[in-house]
């Protein structure tokens, strides 16, 4: 547990993946308290929280306020426990409530394994992937009591101070950052890491979004910020260098290239999302980094597919990918 600002703990919960980890923030106002992000319903979950309040002497009650950053399982599952131990609100974005209530469904189940055949992920792993996400559902808490919606702007306090509300898309929709502007502070979930990038995906079943596009306009907002100390959802608290936001996005424009370089290979028979997956995560080690690395590369062809650089077709249940080029 370490204390990056006055009056605000970062806790470490464990997580059962390879990113094996999501930073929660405990957040002292007076006699009450606030959490951000309190993590997936695990009993480990539970323990680390037991384990913290009592090392804070701090009783269920005295908690106020559960804030969610956005609505993947590691930041939200836990929330609706929380919320019946604590008698808490639980404050996040209206994008957050309404993609959690659509992505945690045996509905949504479906749909993911359908993405998954149609890009052409072979059908054992197809299924052992969609396994994985159906055992995702037991590990996310319904809250069943109050909610309260965070939008654009809004400003609340934490620690004795104001924070501003931002929002920002990519790697969830409806995402929210609290902005410190005096500390140029942000408590930011999963918007910027330090030592990795957050994953952007995409399914093509879904509507006319263009993930990696919001992304790149979230980053280009919160560099206009100026924004010097990061509390993030992974890694350590840390200080982005000048060149750091220019890195990220030229990490991606890298990766853009290798999916044009892929593609042009295929050639006029050309290639499936889950072959570009391949080529472009050639260390991928398990299935469910196999899922990331999917919905990523989708994110990636659907950016250039807008960029009318690749064009996509589906026939016989499959998507496959060409080189738009134009005679």
């Amino acid at each position: 547990m370490e204390t990056p600002l006055k009056q605000i703990y970062q806790i470490r919960i464990p997580l059962p993946f390879r990113l094996n980890h999501v930073n929660s923030y405990l957040v002292q106002d007076g006699s009450f308290w606030s959490v951000i992000d309190p993590g997936l319903d695990t009993l480990v979950t539970e323990k680390s929280w037991v384990q913290t309040l009592h090392q804070l002497n701090v009783k269920p009650s005295d908690i106020r306020n559960i804030y969610i950053t956005h609505f993947h399982p590691d930041h939200y599952g836990f929330a609706g426990k929380m919320q019946r131990w604590t008698e808490a609100d639980v404050i996040a974005s209206p994008e957050t409530f309404t993609l959690a209530e659509r992505y945690f469904s045996k509905e949504q189940g479906v749909r993911n394994l359908h993405f998954y055949l149609k890009s052409g992920m072979p059908e054992t792993l197809a299924q052992d992937v969609a396994e994985l996400d159906s055992r995702l559902l037991h590990q996310i808490s319904p809250i069943t009591g109050t909610r309260v919606n965070l939008l654009e702007g809004d400003s609340i306090v934490l620690a004795g101070e104001p924070y501003e509300i931002i929002l920002g898309g990519g790697h969830a929709e409806g995402s929210v950052g609290f902005w410190n502007a005096e500390r140029q502070a942000l408590i930011g979930g999963d918007l910027l890491l330090q030592k990795i990038t957050p994953n952007i995906t995409y399914q093509f079943e879904e509507d006319e979004g263009n993930p990696l596009a919001s992304y790149f306009e979230t980053l280009n907002a919160l560099q206009r910020r100026m924004v010097r100390t990061v509390l993030p959802g992974h890694g350590p608290v840390f200080q982005p260098q000048t060149d750091y936001f220019e890195s990220v996005i030229a990490h991606h424009k890298e990766r853009l290239d290798h999916v044009l370089g892929i593609v042009h290979e295929a050639g006029s028979a050309g290639t499936t999302i889950y072959d570009i997956s391949m080529s472009l995560f050639s260390k991928v080690f398990d299935n469910d980094s196999a899922r990331f690395a999917l919905g990523e590369t989708a994110a990636h062809v659907r950016y250039l597919e807008r960029q009318k650089l690749l064009r996509v077709q589906e026939s016989g249940g499959k998507y496959s990918v060409y080189e738009n080029v134009q005679y």
